[in-house]
């Protein structure tokens, strides 16, 4: 079973969970994001990316986030996707939200992003099947 870091936002509530998978790195971000839960949550998601031998691919699920968190683009931009690239980021899967202003966010990010390849799905099978079909290069 793989193992789950659980993220807790100061009234208790889990924000984001994240699991180390055989492939990728998985994070599930759940419910009203302020930037600052964003770049808590993206700091783990990095930390444990690092520190995992031979994964280049993230899995983000963000069907469960309840509003926009676009104010963390520029922050995702200049600062986190450097550091992810650096960190052997290859490939990212992001299973969309229904929420419009979740998605406009992740319209924004994937605006933004370059370095590694981002690809939006809106289911997590899709998502999963694209990340195992893809050979990274160590």
């Amino acid at each position: 079973m793989p193992e789950k870091i659980h993220l807790k936002n100061p009234k208790g509530i889990t924000f984001a969970t994240i699991t180390i998978e055989k492939s990728f790195i998985f994070i599930d971000w759940n419910g009203f994001l302020s930037v600052d839960l964003v770049k808590e949550g993206s700091e783990e998601l990095l930390k444990i990316f690092k520190n995992a031998e031979n994964i280049h691919k993230i899995l983000v699920n963000n069907q469960h986030v309840s509003g926009p968190w676009n104010k963390a683009n520029d922050w995702y931009a200049t600062d986190w996707n450097p550091r992810a690239i650096d960190a052997g980021l290859q490939y990212m899967a992001v299973i969309q939200s229904e929420n419009i202003f979740a998605e406009l966010s992740l319209k924004g990010f994937q605006k933004i992003t370059s370095g590694f390849q981002t690809q939006i799905f809106p289911d997590e099978k899709q998502a999963r099947n694209w990340l195992q079909s893809i050979e990274t290069i160590s």
